[in-house]
């Protein structure tokens, strides 16, 4: 194997392990100092193939923006719809969206 098919294969490997890693520390984050909000899904699209919707919220009068994938409960949203968002409240720029079933 060449030196750079190895550097891509470990760069690739690293992706592939980092991504998992950074959700559950955002998940951490917010369960240490939760706040919840409401926000409004403000964009639908496709990233790599795959349906996300981004949305954005307010917190002390700054606005904030976020996305998550389109998925189960979040495939029927629509743009302008409103959502609830937990958010970490030492750093509101973290959030996840939360549907009610």
């Amino acid at each position: 194997m060449k030196k750079d098919d190895k550097v891509i294969s470990y760069c690739a490997l690293l992706a592939f392990l980092t991504i998992p890693i950074y959700h559950m520390w955002k998940d951490y984050k917010i369960s240490e100092t939760p706040s919840v909000t409401l926000g409004v899904v403000d964009n639908l699209y496709y990233a790599h193939y795959l349906p996300y919707f981004s949305y954005t919220y307010k917190v002390n009068g700054k606005r904030f923006k976020g996305s998550e994938k389109r998925f189960g409960r979040f495939g029927l949203l629509k743009k302008g719809d409103t959502i609830i968002v937990n958010y970490d409240f030492k750093s509101p720029g973290i959030s996840n969206p939360y549907i009610r079933k």
